[in-house]
């Protein structure tokens, strides 16, 4: 496969080479990125200079993973075809990507990051469900995942939903423990996030 699946999730960034063998070291991007030990695929973006505006300079091209697993906070991985320590310090900087459909599959209850970003979360916290949010990113906390969640509100102007600001014209967020104490029910399929958490809070 040649052509790019549009799925692709990136989960970290080459930081260079280790050892004379030709293992790369890549730092990951969260917690979803023990994919990086699983998929036998990775396709790899070379670095865009920093005034670009874009990630990758040009389209992920594939890799095929001999095997890569876990080194303290990073992932080393062997590349087939790259065999010492000058062809893995050439990957440096490249972002990686494995393909959403790569993943395995999870136990119930079990969700990818990826999957919930976006999604929009309610709360019955007042008696009645109201949107309180999406999901703008999850926060990497020792004890537990935490939501990130925009605030949203509706305009009666354009009846739509827009963000919520504060004084300053910031966007507001609601910091979300995902645990079931606070998180009632997820639906992948709708998008959507059941909570009880307070709409003020």
């Amino acid at each position: 496969m040649t052509t790019p699946p549009k799925d692709l999730i990136a989960l970290g960034r080459i930081v260079g080479g280790h050892g004379v063998r030709g293992w790369v070291k890549v730092q990951p991007f969260s917690s979803d990125s023990d994919v990086l030990a699983l998929a036998k695929q990775w396709w790899i973006g070379r670095p865009a200079g920093p005034l670009s505006g874009v990630s990758v300079a040009d389209t992920p091209r594939v890799i095929e993973i001999i095997w890569a697993r876990p080194h303290g906070s990073t992932y080393l991985a062997s590349v087939k075809g790259v065999t010492d320590r000058t062809a893995a310090d050439q990957l440096k900087g490249h972002t990686v990507f494995v393909a959403r459909q790569s993943f395995p599959a999870l136990a119930v209850d079990e969700y990818y990051w990826v999957d919930l970003i976006g999604c929009k979360v309610t709360t019955d916290e007042s008696g009645q469900t109201q949107t309180l949010g999406v999901v703008h990113e999850i926060l990497d906390n020792p004890a537990h995942p935490i939501l990130s969640v925009k605030q949203q509100r509706l305009d009666v102007t354009s009846n739509r939903m827009v963000d919520r600001l504060d004084a300053k014209e910031r966007p507001i967020f609601s910091l979300i423990p995902f645990v079931a104490a606070h998180i009632d029910a997820v639906d992948l399929a709708q998008k959507t996030i059941t909570t009880h958490w307070p709409t003020d809070f």
